[in-house]
C-alpha cells in the first residue's frame, strides 16, 4: 500500500514539476520576445555600463533568430494550460484520497479499499492526462535545445567584440534611454545609459 501511495504521488509530482517548468519557461520566451528590436548592446562589470555599442547585423540577425524560436516555444506551451488546469483538480482530489484511505486509531489500522480503488483510478487518469501531453513535452524539449543552441551562438558574436578586462554580463537594449539592472551580492543596482 505504501508503495503504491508513493507511485501514485511521485507521478503527481513528476506532472506537476513538468508542468511548472514549462510555465516558467514560456513566460520567460514571452518576455524576450517583446524586444525583437534592440538597438545597443551593452557589457556590465560590477554593475557598470563598461562598453555600450550598436548591434552588428550578425548579431541582430542572431538575436531576431532567437526572438522568433521563443515565440515558437510560448505557442508550443498554449496546449500545456489545459494540462496544468487537468493536474490541478487531480492533484486536489489525490491528496484528499490520500487522508481517506486509511484511518489510525492507537489499536488498528482500518483500509477504505473504495477509496483506495478510487486513489488508484484516479493514478490511472493522472497516467493518461500526462501520456497525452507527451508529445507536447518532447515538442517543448526540443525547442528549449533549440534556443540554447542559438542563444549560445549569439552569446559566442558577442563575446568576439567583448572589451578587455571582461564584462559580468551583458544587456541587450532596445530604447537608448533605458536604465540598465544588474543584482550584485542579490540586490538590484541601476545605472542610466
Amino acid at each position: 500500500m505504501k508503495f503504491q501511495k508513493s507511485l501514485t504521488l511521485t507521478l503527481l509530482s513528476v506532472a506537476i514539476a513538468i508542468s511548472f517548468g514549462c510555465t516558467a519557461q514560456a513566460e520567460t520566451a514571452s518576455a524576450s520576445v517583446a524586444a525583437v528590436a534592440p538597438q545597443q548592446i551593452a557589457f556590465i562589470k560590477n554593475c557598470k555600463v563598461i562598453q555600450q555599442r550598436a548591434m552588428t547585423t550578425d548579431e541582430l540577425t542572431a538575436y531576431q533568430r532567437l526572438a522568433v524560436v521563443e515565440q515558437q516555444m510560448e505557442e508550443l506551451h498554449l496546449p500545456l494550460k489545459a494540462f496544468e488546469a487537468e493536474m490541478e483538480q487531480h492533484s486536489q482530489r489525490m491528496a484528499e484520497l490520500a487522508d481517506l484511505v486509511h484511518h489510525e486509531d492507537e489499536h488498528s489500522i482500518r483500509i477504505d479499499k473504495v477509496k483506495m480503488a478510487e486513489q488508484q483510478k484516479l493514478a490511472e487518469e493522472i497516467h493518461e492526462i500526462t501520456e497525452r501531453h507527451r508529445p507536447h513535452f518532447a515538442a517543448l524539449e526540443q525547442k528549449g535545445d533549440e534556443i540554447s543552441d542559438i542563444a549560445d551562438d549569439f552569446t559566442d558574436l558577442l563575446e568576439k567584440s567583448a572589451p578587455a578586462g571582461g564584462f559580468d554580463h551583458i544587456q541587450v537594449i532596445s530604447d537608448s534611454g533605458k536604465t540598465t539592472e544588474c543584482f550584485d551580492g542579490g540586490i538590484k543596482l541601476t545605472s542610466r545609459n
